[in-house]
């Protein structure tokens, strides 16, 4: 029986690493944007309550719940992968990809609350979604692994929301951070607040 080098407790360091490195650099990002204080969680709430937003947005509260559960799944697979023989078919190429993943989740808070850029959680939500159907592929037909597979479906499903979500909420306000936007106004029927669709955004 093959012995695991890795265990649960790397997990645990491996993700308070994560944690520790989204909330450096938004904070990194904050100054850079000219705040002197770091903002706080209901801070970014508010801020993307104000967004327009399209109707099927979920609430600002459902992020750090469909996140949290994302993350351990996520985890438990990439740590599955870990401990599988070191030649598996696949396994060098889903771990780069999870890597890649990883390393836009902890910019995410950064470019998006940090810099107050909805064009850049747009890019950064495009890019995390592409990286996951690119790792789903992978552990489907490289490690055929449905352990893998399963460990990113919470994750891929949260993606079919949050990227059009992205893309829109990107398309209809202002980002001070690019000095650019609106690009398009939406229906009011499509905005999940429609008292915003009077308001005017000016960059």
């Amino acid at each position: 029986m093959k012995s695991k080098n890795y265990r649960w407790w790397h997990a645990v360091v491996f993700y308070a690493t994560v944690q520790a490195a989204s909330v450096a650099l938004k904070v990194i990002a904050g100054r850079l944007a000219n705040r002197r204080e770091p903002e706080s969680r209901r801070e970014d709430r508010e801020f993307y309550r104000t967004e327009r937003l399209p109707f099927f947005a979920p609430p600002a509260a459902a992020f750090p719940i469909a996140w949290t559960i994302n993350s351990v799944s996520a985890i438990a697979g990439g740590l599955h992968v870990l401990n599988l023989p070191p030649d598996t078919e696949g396994r060098r190429e889903f771990l780069r990809l999870q890597a890649v993943a990883w390393t836009l989740f902890s910019t995410f808070q950064a470019g998006y609350f940090g810099l107050r850029s909805p064009i850049n959680a747009a890019l950064i939500t495009v890019a995390y979604t592409s990286v996951t159907a690119a790792s789903l592929v992978v552990a489907l037909q490289r490690l055929k692994d449905p352990a893998a597979a399963v460990s990113l479906a919470s994750t891929a499903a949260w993606l079919v929301l949050a990227t059009p979500l992205g893309v829109t909420q990107a398309a209809w306000n202002y980002d001070p951070f690019w000095n650019t936007g609106p690009w398009t106004e939406p229906r009011k029927h499509w905005l999940k607040n429609r008292s915003m669709a009077d308001t005017t955004q000016l960059a």
